[in-house]
């Protein structure tokens, strides 16, 4: 019997990709998806949120665990290119997991294509620059 998780994103990631709202590539590293498997393995009585109750939606308790963002996330632009690329394939998995629009999934294909391939990557300042733009478009 295995004793490892897949490499699957935060409780909290997949949430945000669910509602089609941003959630920082860290959370599809290596570093965050261990975060996620020590998540899933955490003893129950970590303690509870509550989630829902507007626009007459049922109040629900949630795991503490999945409604926050976690301490140890690191912004886009402050990852080294590397682990950007590698999340970056998790990334596209899990937005396609959860269903995200087609024309968005094949634009942020195409996005994060011209990002690995454009000139700029070939120098560690062109590297930080492309971080950088990934972050703020």
């Amino acid at each position: 019997i295995s004793t490892s998780l897949p490499d699957r994103p935060t409780q909290f990631a997949l949430n945000k990709l669910d509602a089609y709202e941003y959630v920082d590539l860290w959370y599809f590293t290596p570093e965050g998806c261990a975060e996620a498997a020590r998540q899933a393995r955490a003893p129950d009585g970590e303690g509870f949120n509550f989630a829902g109750g507007l626009n007459g939606e049922r109040l629900a308790l949630k795991p503490s665990s999945t409604a926050s963002p976690s301490k140890n996330a690191i912004l886009d632009e402050h990852l080294p290119w590397h682990v950007f690329t590698e999340a970056r394939y998790r990334f596209i998995k899990y937005i396609g997991i959860a269903k995200w629009p087609g024309k968005l999934y094949k634009d942020l294909c195409a996005f994060f294509m011209r990002l690995e391939s454009h000139p700029l990557h070939r120098t560690d300042a062109g590297k930080r620059a492309l971080l950088e733009y990934q972050a703020r478009a």
